[in-house]
């Protein structure tokens, strides 16, 4: 395996696209007028629960899409949380689909308008995207593409293809699994609340650096529109990535921005590892033909298996070697093969084993020998029954004679498809950089047109409107005022924290200096939330009062932190306006400052106090609430001592 952390990614070709998910704010669900926000309680307390299961169906071209197929698959039983505030006979898929939010579509249109697209469509068509992993109680998504062909400008001017942007409901939230994996539990809060979704073109992007940098930047600009939601869950962004010689392969479920590049970077690797597998196999004296679905019983080898349970191996010839290969950080390709077989089939890690774990070598054996169910005597006895020759492996499972039996047949469809080197699939992000199968990607046989809700025109005025309305993007912001001293550092905090109307406003109407603009509407509220503040209480107009007699010199810069930290003790707007006249009272010119200091050096004289420098301050700040300008203070009682 390739070192992780020398690649060169444009050695190896490199290419990559994102498809973010962010939701939207709205105050209804995207087909129904359940409220949209979530509900924790529920996946404790459910008001009612149902039950499904799931069969695929064709497309529109009469087709069964590979990628359902291996869903239907897994088998799963899904269990429902519901209660009546959340959920309506909709999100059960007892009733058709109200008629689409107009609010939600009308964001499409401004994130349409926001990333340039040139294609914005002139009548919408709502379209079912199938997904039977449970997450949806229909067994589709349902859709529809808002515009095409737009871009997303980076930092050095590169401009990255977005090829759509749709608006789609949000799918249930995933409490806990049972039985295996087999029995799975959603809470249907989430199930239809309106969603974003933005994909760029899957080979614009040619590191993970640049693929960091475009996912933030799309967030950026999403968020200056202040039309989408923040939080924990409500954005999440899909990789898809690929390697000269390797195929396109999705990683799903990437929130934190900080792993990316360690999931890039592992993705490679394994990746490489395959096209090196694929030309191993290449030059082995074997056909994929060779791999036949000949699975032999060895229960006799257990005395503790549980009734219903069975034991069987499977024979792999010249390819014990190619079990043992490492292609990601601390996983070899026998258990690359255990975690498709696992996810679909529910047999656990520890009741598979393939032949190269008998040796010392072997990485589960280093890491965790007590997950191996086959020792030496057994392995020897296994090698024998197989009548296997030198180089050839195996793989063994024990558990439900099904599952056994079902994990078996994947074994060997997964080591036929070694010959033709990277699959298709869709991947889950893992905590420690990898990743592990879970579908074949999805084609366009999953999706066809939903006959419940008929085309919505969309008229070109209103796009026009919405135009009009369409607030700078980030990078214009920045071009506008990085002169003055905003940088991109600067920039990225007023926005995440939804400051940049108040900035603009400190800056166009206040005429505050760029660099105090930016202390006043994020860097200093920050700074006293830290200090333990309650900063909630720092309304943008209280802070356009503090800008506007900074501005008329009423008040001094050093003044600003003792006099916001005295207006979040109080959510009283007249409070606080008094707490504000007083400042200004005290912000006295130098001569004024110069007396008092005069006034305060002959009073601790006369009462026999030494009249030190630090004595002096202190007095004078505390008496003056601190709110006089301590540079000019300092500066007077220097000279007068």
């Amino acid at each position: 395996m390739i070192d992780p952390n020398t690649i060169n990614y444009q050695e190896l070709g490199f290419k990559a696209g994102l498809e973010i998910h962010h939701q939207l704010k709205s105050k209804r669900k995207l087909f129904c007028h359940c409220p949209a926000e979530l509900d924790f309680e529920l996946q404790k307390n459910p008001e009612y629960i149902f039950h499904r299961k799931f069969r695929a169906v064709m497309g529109e071209m009469g087709d069964y899409d590979p990628g359902m197929l291996v869903e239907v698959e897994k088998g799963y039983l899904v269990i429902y949380h519901a209660n009546d505030e959340h959920i309506c006979t909709y999100e059960m898929d007892e009733t058709p689909p109200f008629w689409p939010d107009k609010e939600a579509i009308d964001i499409g249109f401004h994130l349409a308008v926001l990333f340039n697209c040139e294609s914005p469509v002139e009548e919408i068509v709502v379209n079912r995207k199938q997904y039977l992993d449970g997450s949806i109680t229909t067994g589709f998504q349902r859709t529809m593409i808002i515009a095409r062909d737009g871009f997303i400008e980076l930092l050095n001017g590169k401009k990255v293809r977005i090829s759509n942007i749709l608006i789609e409901e949000d799918a249930a939230r995933k409490i806990k699994t049972e039985n295996r994996g087999r029995t799975v539990y959603y809470n249907l809060d989430r199930l239809g609340v309106p969603l974003t979704e933005i994909i760029t073109d899957h080979l614009a992007i040619d590191s993970p650096e640049e693929l960091v940098e475009t996912a933030k930047m799309i967030g950026l600009n999403m968020r200056t529109t202040a039309l989408v939601k923040r939080g924990i869950g409500t954005a999440r962004q899909d990789v898809n990535l690929s390697i000269t010689g390797g195929d396109r392969v999705e990683i799903k479920g990437i929130q934190d921005l900080s792993m990316l590049p360690k999931w890039c970077a592992h993705e490679v690797c394994r990746q490489h590892a395959l096209i090196e597998i694929q030309s191993l196999l290449k030059n082995k004296p074997i056909k994929k033909e060779e791999f036949i679905h000949t699975y032999v019983e060895i229960n006799h080898l257990f005395t503790d298996l549980a009734p219903g349970e069975s034991a069987y191996v499977v024979r792999l010839p010249s390819f014990e070697d190619i079990l043992l290969m490492e292609i990601q950080p601390g996983k070899d390709f026998g258990f690359e093969i255990f975690e498709k077989c696992s996810l679909i089939t529910g047999i656990q890690y520890n009741e598979l084993f393939h032949s190269g774990e008998i040796r010392a070598e072997a990485i589960r054996k280093k890491k965790n020998p007590q997950e191996l169910f086959i020792d030496d005597e057994k392995d020897a006895i296994i090698r024998r029954l197989l009548q296997l020759k030198k180089g050839d492996g195996y793989i063994a499972a024990r558990g439900p004679a099904k599952g056994v039996l079902h994990s078996l047949k994947k074994t060997v469809e997964r080591c036929k498809q070694a010959f033709e080197g990277v699959p298709q699939e869709t991947r889950r992000a893992l905590p420690n950089g990898n990743t592990e199968f879970l579908r074949v990607i999805h084609g366009m046989d999953r999706l066809y047109p939903d006959t419940d809700t008929p085309p919505i025109p969309y008229s070109a005025k209103k796009l026009e409107e919405i135009r009009k309305q369409t607030k700078p993007r980030p990078l214009e912001l920045l071009h506008k005022y990085e002169s003055q001293g905003l940088t991109f550092w600067r920039l990225s905090h007023i926005i995440r924290a939804e400051k940049i109307q108040l900035f603009e406003s400190l800056v166009n109407e206040m005429k505050l200096p760029v660099v105090l603009a930016y202390s006043l509407a994020f860097e200093l509220p920050r700074y006293l939330q830290r200090k333990g503040f309650d900063t909630t209480n720092l309304s943008d107009e209280i802070i356009l009062e503090v800008g506007k007699v900074v501005y008329e010199k009423k008040l001094s810069h050093s003044a600003l932190p003792i006099l916001l930290g005295d207006i979040c003790k109080t959510g009283n707007p007249n409070e606080q306006q008094k707490i504000l006249k007083n400042a200004c009272k005290a912000n006295i010119p130098i001569e004024e400052i110069r007396l008092i200091v005069e006034e305060r050096i002959e009073q601790m004289t006369s009462k026999g106090e030494k009249p030190t420098k630090g004595a002096v301050i202190g007095t004078i700040m505390k008496e003056s609430n601190h709110m006089l300008d301590g540079r000019s203070l300092t500066k007077i009682v220097e000279e007068l001592l």
